[in-house]
């Protein structure tokens, strides 16, 4: 008796894939399918350098020019970690596409119709005036990046441990991650961006224009010493802020993080913070005033 086809769709895909190994993914898939599974869609579960081989194949170049569409209408390819790759032109039309630890990757010109892209460890690409369109933007430790002008419109940009010292431009940017770009002095066009990460940038004294971010981490600023501007924050992480006195203007933040704050003795102004951390806030000695905090973390 033949054996009755089944018509695997992406949804079914997605959840064998959950469960087996890439490697045998293919396999099963011609079993479940009497040899007549779709290629195409198999090659969006697939990581590394299994990736990497169905890369190479012409018929896939073939099918991603041809801007042919699996059912969720989303073309989704990681190549993660693969330094074979250098050439992205083809690349165009993909959805979501991860190429970080792609180190040999220079030319990204051709990625700007991408939703979520992912660079990060791409050290030698210098020029990304073309990704302004991208949504979602990682150019974590991409060190070799100093002009991001044209990134303006990113939704969600992280350029974590980059060399970067003008952010003028990036005051639309929703979520922004500057987490560890030392030479940044600099950001009094970011006051309205929505999440904010600033947390390592030793070099950021002057925070008076961020009243408008709901989000902000600026763990380990150790040179911030001014933090009256910050009252309308919601969530506002000043851990390890070593010569950080006064937080007295910080009564109406959300959820307060203080950890490590060596310097900070007064918190008598805090009372209506709804989450405060004072851990390790080994100079306060008087929490009288914080009995309505509703999660309290107290100096141990």
């Amino acid at each position: 008796m033949q054996k009755k086809i089944v018509h695997l769709d992406y949804d079914v895909l997605k959840y064998i894939s959950t469960f087996v190994d890439h490697l045998n993914l293919w396999m099963i898939c011609k079993f479940l399918s009497n040899g007549e599974v779709r290629k195409d869609i198999v090659y969006f579960f697939l990581r590394g350098p299994d990736a990497l081989r169905f890369y190479k194949e012409e018929d896939f170049r073939i099918y991603v020019y041809s801007r042919v569409r699996n059912p969720n209408k989303q073309i989704s390819i990681n190549l993660h970690g693969c330094d074979q790759v250098r050439d992205v032109s083809a690349l165009t039309n993909v959805h979501k596409l991860d190429l970080g630890k792609c180190h040999n990757i220079i030319d990204v010109s051709s990625l700007g119709n991408v939703h979520t892209l992912n660079l990060t460890w791409c050290w030698r690409i210098t020029d990304v005036s073309a990704l302004g369109k991208v949504h979602r933007l990682d150019l974590s430790h991409c060190r070799n990046i100093i002009d991001v002008s044209a990134l303006g419109q990113v939704h969600d940009l992280n350029l974590r441990c980059c060399n970067i010292t003008d952010v003028s431009a990036l005051g639309k940017v929703h979520i922004l991650n500057l987490e560890r770009c030392y030479n940044l002095t600099d950001v009094r066009a970011l006051g309205n961006v929505h999440t904010l990460i600033l947390s390592y940038c030793f070099g950021i004294i002057d925070v008076s224009t961020l009243t408008n971010v709901h989000i902000l981490n600026l763990r380990c600023c150790r040179n911030l010493t001014n933090v009256s501007a910050l009252g309308k924050v919601h969530t506002l992480n000043l851990s390890c802020c070593y010569n950080l006195i006064d937080v007295s203007a910080l009564g109406q933040v959300h959820d307060l993080n203080l950890y490590c704050c060596f310097g900070v003795t007064n918190v008598s102004t805090l009372g209506k913070v709804h989450r405060l951390n004072l851990s390790c806030c080994i100079n306060i000695t008087d929490v009288s005033g914080l009995d309505q905090v509703v999660e309290l973390t107290l100096p141990r």
